[in-house]
């Protein structure tokens, strides 16, 4: 795409944004023909119309258009601002969002904004769902669940620059714009190698699960569909009981336990930052504690499961073993905001679930596939705290610069920090309250779990899912914007719809 430096401000970042939906229309058109290839196999040749148009129209819909833009436009040959970045994002992800709800509208003939909250979800990786009678679905629909969450989970935006085939500044500056934008450790400071690093560790773990999860008694087909949720932090189910499935089948699975141990396990990769995954497989064990925020990690692990299995057993009995694994299970699901459940989040204790709801906002590690403000942001506001401690007890000359991990603590990502978690204040305080207002039946912490588990991009909340689907059209919309917000940690959202900033 060719532009000279009399283009107008509007006019140049109009034209970015439109030449990125480029390469993301051609890769979610290739992605829908995958669905139907199972429609096929299952029906033993064409499936019905009905099946066979739902991933069909949509794809040369968005193949079309994809090659129409390409050929109009050319490829990008700009640098992009800073601006322009958080501008291409947010609409690469509003577009990927609504291209993902098409085969839920044309084949489930589910209501508009319900698919469209399930495929935001489902790129997000929140997990909070609008479908009910997974066991009974069209194998191709979930096949497209578990895939959008998939392909979310390893970023639309680098989908879209590995077949964009962008390089260089304008590469980093997008994935800076769409990921955690504190200093994390990196794959690469190349973005073909790091793409290409990151892709590995993605498949690799997406394929370990799958073989141990079918050597513990999972069909392939759902082992298949778990791991690619589970890398992505995602939670798509292929069953409305999601994993309690197998712990309420003892007699088909009697390794249930070990799947849950399993499947916790990876949860916690997948909420891993990718870089020390990365040092692990080189050999490097010393990757799972000599940084800041792997010791956060384990620490809110391990503290959050005792707290909540002592809560759990003293005030509801049962065995204590049952509830340690019942307690880790869920806490590795809301650290990693997989949203996996195999005991429902609404039936812990009220202490148990208060816990919860500060999991949700805390979430992960930078690099990972979680969502949440992320742990390393909880490090530097300690770090800030202490700091400011020890100055006040230091000699005004004392000059002291806090640090994580051996390397000094910017203002910018002190100010950042702050100015990420205000936003998430404003839009729980906000977003709650709207909840409250649109379903008063509601209690107070239920209204409330609704927004922390859209933000946090965790999926399930206090309320069963038919109470959610059950829920106004204004709910649904708070829950959209909401999952976007945490996916993009909310400035591209406020920077999209902010007219100055195509203007200017």
């Amino acid at each position: 795409m060719m532009m000279d430096a009399r283009t107008q401000p509007w006019r140049r970042r109009l034209l970015l944004v439109l030449a990125y939906q480029a390469p993301v229309s051609l890769a979610l058109g290739l992605a829908l023909l995958l669905p139907l290839l199972f429609a096929t196999w299952e029906a033993q040749g064409l499936p019905a119309w009905l099946e066979t148009r739902s991933y069909l129209l949509p794809a040369l819909v968005c193949l079309a258009f994809g090659v129409a833009v390409r050929w109009r436009l050319g490829e990008v040959t700009w640098s992009l601002t800073g601006t322009e970045s958080l501008l291409v994002t947010t609409a690469v992800w509003l577009t990927t969002g609504f291209i993902g709800a098409m085969p839920f509208v044309l084949l489930l003939a589910t209501p508009p904004v319900d698919a469209l909250l399930e495929s935001v979800s489902g790129f997000t990786t929140a997990g909070t769902t609008m479908l009910t009678g997974l066991d009974t679905m069209p194998t191709s629909i979930i096949v497209w669940r578990s895939l959008i969450q998939w392909l979310g989970g390893m970023g639309v935006l680098l989908i879209v620059l590995i077949v964009g085939r962008a390089q260089g500044s304008s590469a980093n500056s997008l994935l800076s714009a769409e990921g955690v934008k504190i200093s994390s450790g990196r794959l690469s400071l190349n973005f073909a190698k790091a793409a290409v690093r990151f892709i590995q560790i993605y498949v690799v773990l997406t394929l370990l699960q799958t073989i141990l999860t079918t050597l513990l008694g999972m069909s392939l087909f759902d082992s298949l569909s778990h791991a690619m949720t589970t890398v992505a932090t995602g939670g798509f189910s292929p069953h409305d009981e999601s994993i309690a499935f197998y712990r309420n089948r003892p007699d088909v699975y009697p390794l249930y336990p070990a799947i849950e141990f399993v499947l916790s396990i990876f949860m916690l990769a997948g909420g891993t930052n990718f870089y020390v995954l990365y040092r692990l497989g080189k050999g490097q064990l010393a990757a799972l504690w000599d940084g800041l925020e792997m010791r956060l990690l384990w620490l809110v692990v391990g503290g959050a499961t005792l707290l909540a299995a002592w809560n759990a057993w003293s005030l509801l009995g049962g065995r204590l073993a049952d509830w340690l694994l019942r307690s880790f299970f869920e806490v590795a699901s809301l650290v990693s905001t997989t949203g996996y459940e195999i005991t429902a989040t609404g039936t812990f204790p009220l202490e148990a679930k208060e816990l919860f709801l500060l999991l949700m906002i805390i979430g992960g590690c930078a690099g990972s596939t979680a969502g949440g403000i992320k742990l390393i942001r909880l490090g530097i506001l300690g770090k800030f705290m202490a700091h400011e401690i020890r100055l006040l007890r230091s000699s005004p000359h004392t000059v002291h610069v806090p640090t994580i991990d051996g390397r000094p603590i910017s203002d910018g990502n002190f100010r950042q920090s702050i100015f990420i978690l205000l936003l998430w204040l404003v839009y729980l305080a906000v977003g709650g309250l709207i909840i409250t207002l649109v379903a008063p039946h509601l209690a107070i912490a239920d209204a409330y779990s609704t927004v922390f588990t859209a933000i946090g991009v965790f999926g399930p909340s206090f309320i069963p899912v038919d109470q959610v689907i059950a829920l106004p059209i204004v709910a649904k919309v708070v829950f959209i914007i909401g999952m976007l917000a945490g996916r993009l940690e909310i400035i591209p959202l406020l920077v999209f719809f902010n007219l100055a900033a195509w203007r200017r």
